[in-house]
């Protein structure tokens, strides 16, 4: 079984991209599969909704792990998501995990 979180962040695609590929290498493969995107759709503004968050997020990276890893790629996403600047949300599936403003 897969689990999936996902982060929404102010960074512009390409930065969020290479952070992100940076912090892949690091996680020596506990990440499966990522993947970063820049256009929201719809199910980006009910989530903002839900949570409270007035302005929309500009990208976003989902990321992907077996459950029989999940401290070590919960751990090291957490570690990611705490390091990128400014406001951010992360969810695993459509829960929320946490939100910082920056």
């Amino acid at each position: 079984m897969a689990i999936e979180y996902f982060i929404y962040t102010d960074l512009d695609a390409e930065t969020l991209k290479r952070r992100a590929e940076i912090a892949a290498k690091d996680t020596q493969n506990l990440w499966e599969l990522w993947w970063i995107r820049d256009d929201l759709g719809p199910f980006h503004e009910e989530i903002m909704e839900d949570y409270g968050v007035d302005k929309a997020f500009r990208t976003s990276m989902g990321s992907r792990h077996s459950k029989d890893r999940s401290v070590e790629a919960r751990a090291k996403l957490l570690e990611f998501f705490y390091s990128l600047p400014g406001r951010k949300l992360i969810l695993n599936g459509d829960s929320f995990v946490d939100f910082r403003e920056g």
